[in-house]
């Protein structure tokens, strides 16, 4: 009888178990390159991530001069309607 050779899902390794016992004979880890892979591949890597965040910091940076345009169109026209109010402005402070 022969053993059941088992890749595992989560780290991939190899296990070999004995049929009958059920008991794990071997525990193969699979073969892995470094932390992080070949040097060029981190590279492209690194390269990828700063254009990205280049791009979002654009993207931020764009929609900050418009958030400002926009509330300074707003205030002018809250301004516009405090203006031709008739109400006559009252200072919580001068409840008392």
């Amino acid at each position: 009888m022969a053993n059941f050779e088992i890749l595992c899902p989560c780290c991939e390794a190899t296990l070999v178990v004995d049929r009958l016992s059920g008991e794990v004979l071997l525990h193969k880890a699979k073969e892995r390159r470094g932390p992080g892979g070949s040097l060029d591949a981190m590279v492209a890597g690194l390269e990828a991530q700063k254009s990205d965040a280049a791009k979002r910091f654009e993207k931020q940076l764009e929609s900050q001069k418009d958030r400002s345009r926009i509330l300074e169109e707003r205030f002018k026209e809250a301004l516009e309607r405090a203006e031709k109010s008739d109400e006559k402005y009252i200072n919580p402070m001068d409840m008392d």
